[in-house]
Protein backbone atom coordinates (compact mmCIF):
# COMPACT_ATOMS: atom_id res chain seq x y z
CA UNK A 1 0.00 0.00 0.00
CA UNK A 2 1.28 3.53 -0.98
CA UNK A 3 1.58 5.80 1.86
CA UNK A 4 -0.60 8.80 1.99
CA UNK A 5 1.02 12.04 1.73
CA UNK A 6 1.16 13.94 5.43
CA UNK A 7 -1.16 16.22 7.13
CA UNK A 8 1.50 19.12 6.33
CA UNK A 9 1.82 18.37 2.61
CA UNK A 10 -1.92 18.92 2.28
CA UNK A 11 -2.96 22.07 0.31
CA UNK A 12 -5.99 23.37 1.74
CA UNK A 13 -6.56 25.51 -1.63
CA UNK A 14 -8.56 22.47 -3.67
CA UNK A 15 -10.66 22.22 -0.80
CA UNK A 16 -10.75 25.80 -0.20
CA UNK A 17 -11.82 26.06 -4.22
CA UNK A 18 -14.68 23.35 -4.01
CA UNK A 19 -16.38 24.74 -0.68
CA UNK A 20 -16.18 28.04 -2.40
CA UNK A 21 -18.33 26.90 -5.61
CA UNK A 22 -21.11 25.27 -3.55
CA UNK A 23 -21.13 28.06 -1.51
CA UNK A 24 -21.78 30.60 -4.11
CA UNK A 25 -23.75 28.64 -6.56
CA UNK A 26 -26.47 28.11 -3.56
CA UNK A 27 -25.86 32.06 -3.35
CA UNK A 28 -26.65 32.69 -6.98
CA UNK A 29 -29.71 30.75 -6.51
CA UNK A 30 -30.69 32.50 -4.01
CA UNK A 31 -29.89 36.11 -5.47
CA UNK A 32 -31.96 35.06 -8.88
CA UNK A 33 -34.63 33.63 -7.13
CA UNK A 34 -35.46 36.57 -4.87
CA UNK A 35 -35.21 38.69 -7.54
CA UNK A 36 -37.45 36.71 -9.74
CA UNK A 37 -40.50 36.74 -6.69
CA UNK A 38 -40.05 40.54 -6.44
CA UNK A 39 -40.56 41.11 -10.13
CA UNK A 40 -43.60 39.26 -10.09
CA UNK A 41 -44.68 40.94 -7.36
CA UNK A 42 -44.10 44.45 -8.97
CA UNK A 43 -46.03 43.63 -12.19
CA UNK A 44 -47.95 46.21 -13.42
CA UNK A 45 -51.88 46.16 -13.31
CA UNK A 46 -51.94 45.67 -17.00
CA UNK A 47 -49.82 42.36 -16.75
CA UNK A 48 -52.32 40.98 -13.28
CA UNK A 49 -55.67 40.20 -16.01
CA UNK A 50 -56.94 37.10 -15.78
CA UNK A 51 -55.64 35.44 -18.87
CA UNK A 52 -51.92 36.80 -18.58
CA UNK A 53 -51.68 35.21 -15.05
CA UNK A 54 -53.03 32.16 -16.25
CA UNK A 55 -50.85 32.04 -19.02
CA UNK A 56 -47.73 33.22 -17.09
CA UNK A 57 -47.98 30.73 -14.58
CA UNK A 58 -48.74 27.80 -16.77
CA UNK A 59 -45.11 29.17 -18.53
CA UNK A 60 -43.63 29.34 -15.18
CA UNK A 61 -44.09 26.52 -14.37
CA UNK A 62 -42.99 24.67 -17.38
CA UNK A 63 -39.93 26.93 -17.71
CA UNK A 64 -39.17 26.62 -14.41
CA UNK A 65 -39.79 22.62 -13.83
CA UNK A 66 -37.03 22.23 -17.14
CA UNK A 67 -34.56 24.75 -14.57
CA UNK A 68 -35.50 21.95 -11.49
CA UNK A 69 -34.37 19.29 -14.01
CA UNK A 70 -31.50 20.54 -15.26
CA UNK A 71 -30.25 21.13 -11.81
CA UNK A 72 -30.99 17.79 -10.92
CA UNK A 73 -29.27 16.17 -13.69
CA UNK A 74 -26.16 18.79 -13.11
CA UNK A 75 -25.98 17.24 -9.23
CA UNK A 76 -26.30 14.09 -10.25
CA UNK A 77 -23.30 13.86 -12.54
CA UNK A 78 -21.20 16.00 -10.63
CA UNK A 79 -21.78 13.58 -7.97
CA UNK A 80 -21.09 10.55 -9.91
CA UNK A 81 -17.84 12.22 -11.42
CA UNK A 82 -16.25 12.92 -7.87
CA UNK A 83 -17.13 9.63 -6.64
CA UNK A 84 -15.09 7.81 -9.77
CA UNK A 85 -12.44 10.21 -9.66
CA UNK A 86 -11.74 9.27 -6.19
CA UNK A 87 -12.67 5.70 -6.35
CA UNK A 88 -9.26 6.23 -9.05
CA UNK A 89 -7.29 7.52 -6.99
CA UNK A 90 -8.07 5.93 -4.30
CA UNK A 91 -7.24 2.31 -6.27
CA UNK A 92 -4.22 3.98 -7.48
CA UNK A 93 -2.92 4.43 -4.30
CA UNK A 94 -3.79 0.81 -2.42
CA UNK A 95 -6.59 2.95 -0.29
CA UNK A 96 -10.05 1.43 0.82
CA UNK A 97 -13.28 3.00 -0.15
CA UNK A 98 -15.80 3.10 1.83
CA UNK A 99 -19.67 2.06 0.94
CA UNK A 100 -20.83 5.32 1.52
CA UNK A 101 -19.43 8.69 2.19
CA UNK A 102 -21.79 8.65 5.16
CA UNK A 103 -20.68 5.39 6.75
CA UNK A 104 -17.97 6.80 9.00
CA UNK A 105 -18.30 8.96 12.18
CA UNK A 106 -15.02 10.45 10.63
CA UNK A 107 -13.47 11.32 7.07
CA UNK A 108 -10.00 11.41 8.09
CA UNK A 109 -9.47 10.70 12.00
CA UNK A 110 -6.84 8.61 13.31
CA UNK A 111 -8.77 6.46 14.84
CA UNK A 112 -10.69 4.89 11.95
CA UNK A 113 -9.03 2.04 9.94
CA UNK A 114 -8.18 2.89 6.52
CA UNK A 115 -10.63 0.67 4.58
CA UNK A 116 -13.65 3.48 5.85
CA UNK A 117 -12.12 6.24 5.94
CA UNK A 118 -12.09 9.28 3.34
CA UNK A 119 -8.98 11.14 2.42
CA UNK A 120 -10.83 13.77 1.06
CA UNK A 121 -7.97 16.61 1.13
CA UNK A 122 -5.27 13.99 0.29
CA UNK A 123 -7.72 13.57 -2.96
CA UNK A 124 -8.39 17.19 -3.78
CA UNK A 125 -4.19 17.79 -3.29
CA UNK A 126 -3.51 15.57 -6.04
CA UNK A 127 -6.30 15.62 -8.51
CA UNK A 128 -7.41 18.19 -10.48
CA UNK A 129 -10.74 17.87 -10.78
CA UNK A 130 -12.39 20.70 -12.59
CA UNK A 131 -9.23 20.62 -15.09
CA UNK A 132 -9.95 16.78 -15.15
CA UNK A 133 -13.50 17.11 -16.27
CA UNK A 134 -12.26 19.77 -19.07
CA UNK A 135 -9.33 17.61 -20.39
CA UNK A 136 -11.73 14.51 -20.81
CA UNK A 137 -13.80 16.66 -22.67
CA UNK A 138 -11.66 17.87 -25.14
CA UNK A 139 -9.31 14.86 -25.70
CA UNK A 140 -11.35 13.10 -27.73
CA UNK A 141 -12.81 13.96 -30.89
CA UNK A 142 -16.07 12.06 -30.12
CA UNK A 143 -16.18 13.79 -26.41
CA UNK A 144 -15.30 17.22 -27.81
CA UNK A 145 -18.75 16.81 -30.34
CA UNK A 146 -20.86 17.37 -27.00
CA UNK A 147 -18.32 19.66 -24.70
CA UNK A 148 -18.03 22.25 -27.61
CA UNK A 149 -21.39 22.57 -28.03
CA UNK A 150 -21.97 24.07 -24.93
CA UNK A 151 -18.92 26.26 -25.24
CA UNK A 152 -20.43 27.46 -28.63
CA UNK A 153 -24.04 28.04 -27.03
CA UNK A 154 -22.63 29.72 -23.94
CA UNK A 155 -21.04 32.12 -25.63
CA UNK A 156 -24.25 33.34 -28.00
CA UNK A 157 -26.22 32.98 -24.50
CA UNK A 158 -24.26 35.47 -22.75
CA UNK A 159 -24.60 38.06 -25.51
CA UNK A 160 -28.39 37.20 -25.40
CA UNK A 161 -28.09 38.43 -21.52
CA UNK A 162 -25.88 41.42 -22.20
CA UNK A 163 -28.46 42.55 -25.20
CA UNK A 164 -31.81 41.88 -23.58
CA UNK A 165 -31.29 41.67 -20.10
CA UNK A 166 -29.62 45.04 -20.42
CA UNK A 167 -32.53 46.48 -22.14
CA UNK A 168 -35.28 45.66 -19.90
CA UNK A 169 -33.01 45.92 -16.92
CA UNK A 170 -33.10 42.81 -15.64
CA UNK A 171 -30.97 43.19 -12.13
CA UNK A 172 -28.28 40.24 -11.01
CA UNK A 173 -27.22 39.64 -15.17
CA UNK A 174 -23.78 38.02 -13.62
CA UNK A 175 -25.66 35.87 -12.01
CA UNK A 176 -27.12 34.33 -14.37
CA UNK A 177 -23.87 34.10 -16.09
CA UNK A 178 -21.77 32.34 -13.87
CA UNK A 179 -24.28 29.48 -13.18
CA UNK A 180 -24.18 28.66 -16.59
CA UNK A 181 -20.18 27.08 -15.31
CA UNK A 182 -21.11 26.58 -12.18
CA UNK A 183 -24.04 24.64 -12.56
CA UNK A 184 -25.26 23.98 -15.83
CA UNK A 185 -26.05 25.73 -18.81
CA UNK A 186 -29.73 24.63 -19.21
CA UNK A 187 -30.32 25.33 -15.78
CA UNK A 188 -29.01 28.78 -15.86
CA UNK A 189 -31.03 29.45 -19.47
CA UNK A 190 -34.36 28.08 -17.85
CA UNK A 191 -33.79 30.53 -15.00
CA UNK A 192 -33.37 33.57 -17.39
CA UNK A 193 -36.32 32.54 -19.83
CA UNK A 194 -38.66 32.35 -16.50
CA UNK A 195 -37.05 36.22 -15.73
CA UNK A 196 -38.23 37.00 -19.29
CA UNK A 197 -41.59 36.48 -18.63
CA UNK A 198 -41.96 37.83 -15.50
CA UNK A 199 -40.53 41.06 -16.63
CA UNK A 200 -42.71 41.62 -19.29
CA UNK A 201 -41.49 45.12 -19.79
CA UNK A 202 -38.35 47.26 -18.69
CA UNK A 203 -37.55 47.40 -15.09
CA UNK A 204 -36.99 51.04 -13.84
CA UNK A 205 -32.69 52.15 -13.36
CA UNK A 206 -31.59 50.77 -10.51
CA UNK A 207 -29.69 52.66 -8.18
CA UNK A 208 -26.05 53.42 -8.39
CA UNK A 209 -23.63 50.84 -6.34
CA UNK A 210 -19.95 50.76 -5.98
CA UNK A 211 -18.76 49.54 -9.14
CA UNK A 212 -20.53 52.27 -10.95
CA UNK A 213 -18.15 54.92 -9.43
CA UNK A 214 -15.33 53.22 -11.42
CA UNK A 215 -17.28 52.29 -14.60
CA UNK A 216 -19.67 55.21 -15.20
CA UNK A 217 -22.96 53.83 -15.81
CA UNK A 218 -24.01 53.81 -19.64
CA UNK A 219 -27.52 55.24 -21.02
CA UNK A 220 -30.56 53.78 -21.98
CA UNK A 221 -30.83 52.17 -25.42
CA UNK A 222 -26.11 52.30 -25.43
CA UNK A 223 -25.03 49.02 -27.02
CA UNK A 224 -21.11 48.82 -28.17
CA UNK A 225 -20.79 49.25 -31.81
CA UNK A 226 -20.26 45.79 -33.64
CA UNK A 227 -16.71 45.71 -34.30
CA UNK A 228 -15.78 46.01 -30.59
CA UNK A 229 -18.08 43.19 -29.71
CA UNK A 230 -16.95 41.03 -33.09
CA UNK A 231 -13.72 41.43 -32.15
CA UNK A 232 -14.11 40.00 -28.41
CA UNK A 233 -16.04 36.95 -30.10
CA UNK A 234 -13.30 36.46 -32.35
CA UNK A 235 -10.96 35.51 -29.39
CA UNK A 236 -13.25 33.28 -28.01
CA UNK A 237 -13.51 31.24 -30.99
CA UNK A 238 -10.03 31.06 -31.54
CA UNK A 239 -9.67 29.55 -27.92
CA UNK A 240 -12.12 27.64 -28.37
CA UNK A 241 -10.07 25.93 -31.74
CA UNK A 242 -6.90 26.28 -29.77
CA UNK A 243 -8.76 23.83 -26.47
CA UNK A 244 -8.37 20.64 -28.10
CA UNK A 245 -4.80 20.71 -28.90
CA UNK A 246 -3.48 22.14 -25.81
CA UNK A 247 -5.33 18.92 -24.13
CA UNK A 248 -2.91 16.98 -22.40
CA UNK A 249 0.04 19.89 -22.53
CA UNK A 250 1.30 22.60 -20.08
CA UNK A 251 -0.91 25.08 -21.63
CA UNK A 252 -4.43 23.62 -20.94
CA UNK A 253 -4.86 25.06 -17.84
CA UNK A 254 -4.24 28.65 -19.14
CA UNK A 255 -6.62 27.59 -22.35
CA UNK A 256 -9.65 26.20 -20.29
CA UNK A 257 -9.17 29.58 -18.18
CA UNK A 258 -8.65 32.08 -20.89
CA UNK A 259 -11.95 30.43 -22.62
CA UNK A 260 -14.19 30.66 -19.72
CA UNK A 261 -13.36 34.29 -18.89
CA UNK A 262 -13.57 35.39 -22.74
CA UNK A 263 -17.38 33.92 -22.63
CA UNK A 264 -18.23 36.28 -20.14
CA UNK A 265 -16.83 39.48 -22.57
CA UNK A 266 -20.00 40.26 -24.16
CA UNK A 267 -21.33 40.95 -20.75
CA UNK A 268 -18.25 42.71 -19.22
CA UNK A 269 -18.43 45.27 -22.18
CA UNK A 270 -21.83 46.37 -21.07
CA UNK A 271 -19.43 47.87 -17.70
CA UNK A 272 -15.79 48.14 -18.28
CA UNK A 273 -15.99 49.48 -21.79
CA UNK A 274 -16.02 53.63 -22.46
CA UNK A 275 -19.18 54.84 -23.46
CA UNK A 276 -17.63 55.84 -26.82
CA UNK A 277 -16.77 52.38 -27.77
CA UNK A 278 -20.34 52.51 -28.43
CA UNK A 279 -23.07 54.40 -29.78
CA UNK A 280 -27.03 55.27 -28.08
CA UNK A 281 -29.50 54.50 -30.17
CA UNK A 282 -32.50 56.48 -30.62
CA UNK A 283 -35.16 53.84 -30.08
CA UNK A 284 -34.51 49.98 -29.03
CA UNK A 285 -35.58 49.04 -33.14
CA UNK A 286 -32.84 51.54 -34.16
CA UNK A 287 -30.50 48.97 -32.91
CA UNK A 288 -31.63 45.74 -34.58
CA UNK A 289 -29.59 45.71 -37.61
CA UNK A 290 -26.70 46.04 -35.48
CA UNK A 291 -27.34 43.20 -33.23
CA UNK A 292 -28.53 40.94 -36.31
CA UNK A 293 -24.88 41.35 -37.74
CA UNK A 294 -23.72 39.99 -34.56
CA UNK A 295 -25.98 37.33 -33.82
CA UNK A 296 -25.01 36.22 -37.58
CA UNK A 297 -21.26 36.51 -37.12
CA UNK A 298 -22.50 34.27 -33.93
CA UNK A 299 -24.29 31.52 -36.01
CA UNK A 300 -21.60 31.00 -39.19
CA UNK A 301 -18.90 30.91 -36.45
CA UNK A 302 -20.72 28.29 -34.57
CA UNK A 303 -21.75 25.99 -37.47
CA UNK A 304 -18.04 26.37 -38.79
CA UNK A 305 -16.64 24.88 -35.73
CA UNK A 306 -19.18 22.78 -35.63
CA UNK A 307 -18.89 20.63 -38.71
CA UNK A 308 -15.24 21.00 -38.20
CA UNK A 309 -15.64 18.96 -35.42
CA UNK A 310 -18.30 16.86 -36.62
CA UNK A 311 -15.96 15.55 -39.58
CA UNK A 312 -13.24 15.13 -36.97
CA UNK A 313 -15.36 12.97 -34.71
CA UNK A 314 -16.72 11.05 -37.74
CA UNK A 315 -13.17 10.60 -39.65
CA UNK A 316 -11.13 9.61 -36.30
CA UNK A 317 -13.97 6.81 -35.15
CA UNK A 318 -14.16 4.94 -38.68
CA UNK A 319 -13.30 1.54 -38.26
CA UNK A 320 -10.87 -0.53 -40.05
CA UNK A 321 -12.66 -1.61 -43.32
CA UNK A 322 -13.44 -5.85 -43.45
CA UNK A 323 -13.66 -8.23 -45.75
CA UNK A 324 -14.05 -11.89 -45.32
CA UNK A 325 -13.89 -14.89 -47.56
CA UNK A 326 -17.11 -15.59 -48.53
CA UNK A 327 -17.14 -11.43 -49.93
CA UNK A 328 -16.97 -12.71 -53.75
CA UNK A 329 -20.49 -14.35 -53.30
CA UNK A 330 -22.70 -11.59 -51.70
CA UNK A 331 -24.85 -10.27 -54.72
CA UNK A 332 -24.06 -6.32 -53.82
CA UNK A 333 -21.42 -4.30 -54.15
CA UNK A 334 -18.90 -5.06 -51.03
CA UNK A 335 -17.07 -1.56 -51.20
CA UNK A 336 -20.64 0.67 -50.95
CA UNK A 337 -22.09 -1.68 -47.83
CA UNK A 338 -18.10 -1.69 -46.34
CA UNK A 339 -18.61 2.47 -46.39
CA UNK A 340 -22.14 2.42 -45.24
CA UNK A 341 -21.42 0.19 -41.81
CA UNK A 342 -18.30 2.06 -41.21
CA UNK A 343 -20.23 5.50 -41.47
CA UNK A 344 -22.85 4.30 -39.42
CA UNK A 345 -20.63 3.15 -36.65
CA UNK A 346 -18.76 6.34 -36.41
CA UNK A 347 -22.30 7.60 -35.99
CA UNK A 348 -23.01 5.53 -33.32
CA UNK A 349 -19.49 5.61 -31.55
CA UNK A 350 -19.90 9.80 -31.58
CA UNK A 351 -23.49 9.83 -30.40
CA UNK A 352 -22.84 7.02 -27.86
CA UNK A 353 -19.68 8.74 -26.22
CA UNK A 354 -22.16 10.51 -24.18
CA UNK A 355 -21.95 7.30 -21.69
CA UNK A 356 -18.24 7.17 -21.78
CA UNK A 357 -17.68 9.08 -18.58
CA UNK A 358 -20.12 10.99 -15.98
CA UNK A 359 -18.53 14.29 -17.56
CA UNK A 360 -19.63 13.52 -20.82
CA UNK A 361 -23.19 12.33 -19.68
CA UNK A 362 -22.94 16.02 -17.92
CA UNK A 363 -22.56 17.59 -21.05
CA UNK A 364 -24.45 15.72 -23.28
CA UNK A 365 -27.96 15.75 -20.81
CA UNK A 366 -26.93 19.71 -20.61
CA UNK A 367 -27.12 20.18 -24.74
CA UNK A 368 -30.29 17.96 -25.21
CA UNK A 369 -31.99 20.00 -22.67
CA UNK A 370 -30.71 23.47 -23.72
CA UNK A 371 -31.76 22.15 -27.03
CA UNK A 372 -35.72 20.90 -25.78
CA UNK A 373 -35.93 24.56 -23.91
CA UNK A 374 -34.61 26.39 -26.41
CA UNK A 375 -37.48 25.36 -29.43
CA UNK A 376 -39.90 25.47 -26.38
CA UNK A 377 -38.77 29.38 -25.62
CA UNK A 378 -39.06 29.65 -29.93
CA UNK A 379 -42.48 28.38 -29.55
CA UNK A 380 -43.53 30.73 -26.48
CA UNK A 381 -41.92 34.09 -27.68
CA UNK A 382 -43.57 33.08 -31.50
CA UNK A 383 -40.31 34.17 -32.80
CA UNK A 384 -40.88 35.18 -36.31
CA UNK A 385 -39.85 32.49 -38.80
CA UNK A 386 -37.94 35.17 -40.72
CA UNK A 387 -36.16 37.00 -37.72
CA UNK A 388 -34.50 32.86 -36.89
CA UNK A 389 -33.47 32.76 -40.54
CA UNK A 390 -32.35 36.40 -40.45
CA UNK A 391 -30.35 35.64 -37.79
CA UNK A 392 -29.22 32.33 -38.17
CA UNK A 393 -28.01 32.83 -42.22
CA UNK A 394 -25.80 36.12 -42.92
CA UNK A 395 -27.31 36.08 -46.80
CA UNK A 396 -30.80 35.41 -46.15
CA UNK A 397 -33.07 37.91 -47.54
CA UNK A 398 -36.78 37.84 -47.16
CA UNK A 399 -39.83 40.17 -47.77
CA UNK A 400 -39.32 41.57 -43.85
CA UNK A 401 -36.10 43.92 -44.76
CA UNK A 402 -34.64 46.17 -41.58
CA UNK A 403 -34.48 50.03 -42.61
CA UNK A 404 -32.00 52.26 -41.82
CA UNK A 405 -34.19 53.10 -38.74
CA UNK A 406 -35.01 49.62 -37.81
CA UNK A 407 -38.66 49.36 -37.91
CA UNK A 408 -39.48 46.81 -40.25
CA UNK A 409 -41.74 47.22 -42.70
CA UNK A 410 -43.30 43.95 -43.96
CA UNK A 411 -43.69 43.40 -48.25
CA UNK A 412 -47.70 43.26 -48.64
CA UNK A 413 -49.45 40.38 -50.06
CA UNK A 414 -50.82 41.28 -53.91
CA UNK A 415 -54.06 41.24 -52.78
CA UNK A 416 -53.15 44.06 -50.13
CA UNK A 417 -51.57 46.35 -52.49
CA UNK A 418 -54.21 46.49 -54.42
CA UNK A 419 -56.48 47.35 -52.04
CA UNK A 420 -53.64 50.36 -50.72
CA UNK A 421 -53.95 51.25 -54.15
CA UNK A 422 -57.60 51.83 -54.47
CA UNK A 423 -57.45 53.57 -50.99
CA UNK A 424 -55.02 55.98 -52.19
CA UNK A 425 -57.55 57.82 -55.01
CA UNK A 426 -58.70 60.99 -54.72
CA UNK A 427 -62.56 60.65 -53.06
CA UNK A 428 -64.14 62.25 -56.43
CA UNK A 429 -62.97 58.94 -57.93
CA UNK A 430 -65.22 56.00 -58.71
CA UNK A 431 -64.96 54.26 -55.84
CA UNK A 432 -62.70 53.92 -52.24
CA UNK A 433 -62.09 51.31 -50.20
CA UNK A 434 -61.64 51.86 -46.39
CA UNK A 435 -60.48 48.87 -44.41
CA UNK A 436 -60.44 49.06 -40.55
CA UNK A 437 -59.25 46.88 -38.11
CA UNK A 438 -60.90 44.31 -36.16
CA UNK A 439 -61.72 40.74 -36.27
CA UNK A 440 -62.90 38.89 -39.80
CA UNK A 441 -66.09 37.71 -40.33
CA UNK A 442 -67.14 35.56 -42.92
CA UNK A 443 -69.54 35.82 -45.38
CA UNK A 444 -70.41 39.50 -44.35
CA UNK A 445 -70.14 42.39 -46.93
CA UNK A 446 -71.39 45.93 -46.46
CA UNK A 447 -72.21 48.78 -48.87
CA UNK A 448 -72.85 52.46 -48.94
CA UNK A 449 -73.75 53.87 -52.37
CA UNK A 450 -73.49 57.52 -52.65
CA UNK A 451 -73.59 60.43 -55.07
CA UNK A 452 -69.91 60.78 -55.66
CA UNK A 453 -69.10 57.01 -55.42
CA UNK A 454 -69.62 53.65 -53.21
CA UNK A 455 -67.38 52.55 -49.97
CA UNK A 456 -66.80 49.07 -49.05
CA UNK A 457 -66.71 46.91 -46.24
CA UNK A 458 -65.90 44.16 -46.62
CA UNK A 459 -64.58 41.09 -44.41
CA UNK A 460 -64.30 42.90 -41.55
CA UNK A 461 -66.43 43.84 -38.31
CA UNK A 462 -65.74 46.83 -36.93
CA UNK A 463 -65.49 47.08 -32.79
CA UNK A 464 -68.35 48.05 -30.86
CA UNK A 465 -67.89 51.72 -28.98
CA UNK A 466 -69.21 52.70 -25.49
CA UNK A 467 -70.49 55.95 -27.13
CA UNK A 468 -74.26 56.54 -27.18
CA UNK A 469 -76.00 54.97 -30.04
CA UNK A 470 -77.14 57.10 -33.17
CA UNK A 471 -80.78 57.01 -34.19
CA UNK A 472 -81.33 55.17 -37.94
CA UNK A 473 -83.85 57.98 -39.89
CA UNK A 474 -84.20 55.82 -43.23
CA UNK A 475 -81.39 54.54 -45.31
CA UNK A 476 -77.68 55.56 -45.14
CA UNK A 477 -76.93 57.31 -48.14
CA UNK A 478 -73.22 59.08 -48.66
CA UNK A 479 -73.99 62.77 -49.42
CA UNK A 480 -72.35 65.93 -48.34
CA UNK A 481 -74.45 66.60 -45.33
CA UNK A 482 -73.42 63.00 -43.70
CA UNK A 483 -70.16 63.93 -40.99
CA UNK A 484 -67.07 62.49 -42.14
CA UNK A 485 -65.79 61.66 -38.68
CA UNK A 486 -68.03 58.68 -38.53
CA UNK A 487 -65.65 56.65 -39.98
CA UNK A 488 -62.70 58.49 -38.30
CA UNK A 489 -64.52 57.46 -35.07
CA UNK A 490 -64.58 53.79 -35.85
CA UNK A 491 -61.19 53.08 -37.58
CA UNK A 492 -58.41 51.70 -36.24
CA UNK A 493 -55.95 53.91 -33.47
CA UNK A 494 -53.06 54.34 -35.13
CA UNK A 495 -49.76 56.05 -33.34
CA UNK A 496 -47.96 58.53 -35.04
CA UNK A 497 -44.02 58.21 -35.25
CA UNK A 498 -43.14 60.11 -32.14
CA UNK A 499 -45.59 58.45 -30.24
CA UNK A 500 -44.10 54.49 -31.34
CA UNK A 501 -40.69 55.95 -30.80
CA UNK A 502 -41.76 56.95 -26.92
CA UNK A 503 -43.61 53.53 -26.05
CA UNK A 504 -41.23 51.13 -24.19
CA UNK A 505 -39.91 47.71 -25.58
CA UNK A 506 -42.20 45.30 -23.85
CA UNK A 507 -43.36 42.00 -24.26
CA UNK A 508 -46.74 40.35 -24.94
CA UNK A 509 -47.96 36.75 -23.45
CA UNK A 510 -49.14 34.80 -26.24
CA UNK A 511 -53.28 34.40 -25.63
CA UNK A 512 -53.67 31.84 -28.53
CA UNK A 513 -51.73 28.67 -29.46
CA UNK A 514 -48.06 28.54 -29.74
CA UNK A 515 -45.77 28.96 -32.92
CA UNK A 516 -44.98 25.43 -33.19
CA UNK A 517 -43.20 26.58 -36.52
CA UNK A 518 -40.80 28.37 -35.17
CA UNK A 519 -39.61 25.37 -32.65
CA UNK A 520 -39.27 23.07 -35.42
CA UNK A 521 -37.27 25.63 -37.06
CA UNK A 522 -35.05 25.97 -33.73
CA UNK A 523 -34.73 22.37 -33.59
CA UNK A 524 -33.60 22.03 -37.10
CA UNK A 525 -31.00 24.38 -36.90
CA UNK A 526 -29.85 22.59 -33.68
CA UNK A 527 -29.54 19.04 -35.37
CA UNK A 528 -27.57 20.79 -38.48
CA UNK A 529 -25.48 23.54 -37.02
CA UNK A 530 -25.44 22.77 -33.31
CA UNK A 531 -26.25 24.12 -30.10
CA UNK A 532 -24.86 27.11 -30.57
CA UNK A 533 -25.77 28.15 -33.96
CA UNK A 534 -29.51 27.09 -33.22
CA UNK A 535 -29.11 29.17 -29.93
CA UNK A 536 -28.01 32.45 -31.83
CA UNK A 537 -30.79 32.10 -34.07
CA UNK A 538 -33.52 32.04 -31.40
CA UNK A 539 -31.69 34.72 -29.43
CA UNK A 540 -31.06 36.90 -32.02
CA UNK A 541 -34.89 36.73 -33.64
CA UNK A 542 -35.71 37.08 -29.54
CA UNK A 543 -33.86 40.69 -30.12
CA UNK A 544 -35.36 41.71 -33.02
CA UNK A 545 -39.11 40.66 -32.15
CA UNK A 546 -40.29 43.31 -30.31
Amino acid sequence: MAPVQNEDELKLAPLALVTSHFVAASYLIYKVGRSLYKSHKNLSPSQDTRLRVAQRTKLTTTFGTLAVLGLVFAVNSTYKYLKLSYDVWASERGIGVPDSPFSTSRWAGTNVTSTTQLHLRQWLSDTPIYLDALEILTEKSRRLWWGQQLDLATISWTTLLAIEGRRRNIPHLWAYALLAHLVSLSFAQNLFYVALISIPSPLPSRKRTLLSRFFPPKPNNWLPNYPVIISCLVLNYAVSMWLPYAAGTSSFPAAASLGKLLSLAPLALNVVAPQSWGSVHRTPHSSYRVITIIFQFISAASAFLHAKNTLTGLFYNLPEPNRHRHSIKIPFDVEKRSRWERSTTSIEKVLGSINDHPAVTAAGKDVLLSALSLGLWAAVRAVDVGNILRSAMPLYKSNQEIPVDGRERPALPEPEVQAEKQSSEHPNGTSMTLRRSGRRTRGKTESIDGSNGSIHLDDFQTPKRRSRPRKAKGSLEASPEVDPSLDADNAAYKPTVTEKEELELGDVVPDDDFDWESASLAWALTVLGGLGMGSAAVFGGTCISR
